[in-house]
């Protein structure tokens, strides 16, 4: 649930490579007068009494770094309420959701936010993540579809798309599309892992022999 949600959050077991996040927690030793030693009392001595955004998210970050999940998801709650145009807040908070398997949660942030932004491709993609990754394809589709028609020059979006429809079985719609943004080679390699996550293995192995007499062909140029 493309990790900006652009570092990494879960993926399906069967396709460990193939989904792209965008945006998530990003953990840092210290931010400000702020340290991974420092009290729990950090809160009061860095906010005054109308915390500034960078004053919530560095905070939250420090918490992430720590390992202080609950207190980090009370921060970014704090900051989507004292500012709700912040985006990135429900992309972190949604996936901070994710990674204790609170997939209504994280969905729930995600579509908060999209009330603020409805084309945020960023948004989009992550909602459709969150689909993927209880094998609603479908749905999955739809949001990467619309994430990519909002941020066209950004082809993880695609890549999402590919893994999408290869999941429900459209696997020729889905190697054309890696073929957009892959090399020949790669392309069918990803289309060969698809196949193997919905059991077609004959056309699997066929498409990772494609793969390698691709990559061979390319390296002796």
């Amino acid at each position: 649930m493309k990790t900006d949600m652009r570092s990494s959050l879960g993926r399906t077991a069967a396709l460990p490579s193939l989904l792209c996040l965008l945006v998530g927690v990003q953990a840092c030793a210290t931010v400000g007068a702020l340290s991974a030693g420092e009290p729990q009392t950090s809160f009061d001595r860095a906010a005054d009494p109308a915390p500034t955004v960078q004053t919530l998210h560095s905070l939250s970050r420090v918490m992430a770094a720590q390992g202080r999940q609950g207190e980090c998801r009370l921060v970014l709650e704090r900051l989507i309420e004292d500012h709700p145009r912040f985006l990135q807040a429900y992309n972190e908070l949604a996936e901070l959701h994710l990674r204790a398997d609170r997939f209504e949660a994280a969905m729930a942030v995600l579509r908060a936010g999209l009330e603020v932004e409805p084309r945020d491709g960023v948004l989009l993609n992550n909602l459709g993540l969150c689909h993927f990754l209880r094998a609603e394809f479908e749905p999955a589709l739809e949001q990467f579809t619309l994430a990519a028609a909002a941020e066209p020059g950004d082809a993880r979006n695609r890549a999402n798309m590919a893994a999408a429809l290869g999941m429900q079985g459209r696997l020729d719609e889905a190697l054309a599309l890696y073929y957009q943004i892959l090399p020949p080679a790669e392309a069918h390699h990803d289309v060969a892992v698809l196949c193997e996550a919905i059991g077609l293995e004959e056309r699997a192995r066929a498409e990772f022999s494609r793969a390698e007499r691709l990559a061979t062909r390319s390296n002796l140029r």
